[in-house]
């Protein structure tokens, strides 16, 4: 078997495209007894970062307040990248154990999450869902949208797919809100065009268009289309996002908190955010608790998403946790129940877990 694939030979992969591990719990306990959780993805090569690394890099360490679990944040990346790279498993792996260090902190605490981080700077937060199916979407209570672009029809006839697409779903919302996710699997060009093409639906932003780590293609198409673009939830650590937000490629930052580092790098993000007037939209803010509580405290964070997929009922959209409020109306406001108000114990993470 050739390993080798060349660049115009990937059609016919989809079915293999996402990597075969599960998720991560992580559960790290203060020197009092109090734990908290927090959730990653790509089991296989996280865990042992975690239990064999990381975890005992910061186990003799004192977790007081939210500046303290930031210099963990430092040291982590620090130290990890010297050896594995800034990217991938290490992030992985930062953003399970800082989540838990905020949940454990805020249950100590006995407040929530968003207020470590500085209290509410939204009454609610503004959602909305993506899925293809937009009628599905305002009967579960939306009036902001986002469709998946049909990204496997390649050349001119996947132009005029993502066109029909676009067509058919404002026909039926009206002049809502109206996004379009590209998912990085195009080249600049193809791109370019794309996006050229989507100007006349009046659309908010169109979402990673081009592989994430093509920093020329971003300002390729960046030149060749007057939409605003949006990109990050497949950029790690706070580099990608620095870089792109001095260069101006992107308008909106979509940092993923269980990926991109947890809440300290999406906090930071916020942060770069503001400083280029640049938006925030945290990938899958709605789904889970961990996304709820940081747009909920990050003022740059105007909308929020819920990924839904197939999902007919909002208990059961893509990694939902337990207790997590429900958006109503097409918006939410998180629990505020200690830490992330995730209702689960040690046993039930244990069977989980098995």
């Amino acid at each position: 078997m050739n390993p080798m694939v060349s660049a115009g030979s990937r059609r016919g992969t989809v079915a293999r495209f996402e990597p075969p591990w599960g998720e991560v719990a992580c559960v790290v306990t203060l020197d009092d007894g109090t734990w908290g959780l927090g959730l990653t993805a790509h089991s296989g090569p996280v865990v042992p970062v975690i239990n064999d690394y990381l975890g005992p890099l910061i186990e003799q360490e004192t977790v007081e307040s939210a500046a303290d679990i930031g210099e963990l944040w430092d040291l982590m990346s620090t130290v990890g990248a010297a050896h594995l790279g800034t990217g991938g498993a290490l992030s992985y792996a930062i953003s399970a154990i800082d989540l838990a260090l905020y949940d454990a902190l805020g249950r100590q605490r006995g407040v929530p999450v968003y207020d470590l981080l500085g209290g509410p700077a939204h009454d609610s937060i503004k959602c909305y869902a993506t899925s293809s199916d937009v009628a599905k979407l305002a009967d579960l209570g939306f009036d902001r949208f986002k469709i998946p672009c049909p990204w496997s029809v390649p050349g001119p006839a996947g132009i005029a797919a993502a066109v029909e697409a676009v067509e058919g779903a404002r026909s039926r919302i009206g002049d809502a809100d109206l996004m379009v996710d590209g998912w990085a699997v195009m080249d600049a060009g193809h791109a370019a065009t794309l996006c050229r093409s989507l100007e006349p639906y009046d659309l908010r932003f169109v979402e990673d268009v081009v592989h994430p780590d093509d920093t020329d293609g971003y300002a390729t198409v960046r030149a060749a289309t007057s939409l605003r673009l949006a990109a990050g939830e497949r950029w790690f650590g706070l580099h990608p996002f620095a870089h792109h937000a001095a260069l101006g490629t992107v308008d909106v930052l979509q940092p993923d908190a269980l990926w991109v580092g947890g809440a300290t790098a999406t906090v930071r993000i916020a942060e770069l955010a503001r400083q280029h007037g640049l938006e925030l939209a945290i990938h899958c803010a709605v789904n889970d608790a961990f996304g709820q509580h940081l747009a909920f405290a990050l003022a740059e964070n105007l909308v929020g998403e819920m990924y839904v997929g197939g999902a007919r009922m909002l208990a059961n959209s893509y990694r939902s946790t337990p207790g997590m409020a429900l958006p109503a109306e097409g918006r939410v406001v998180p629990v505020d129940a200690p830490g992330f108000g995730i209702e689960i114990t040690l046993d039930g993470i244990e069977k989980a877990s098995r």
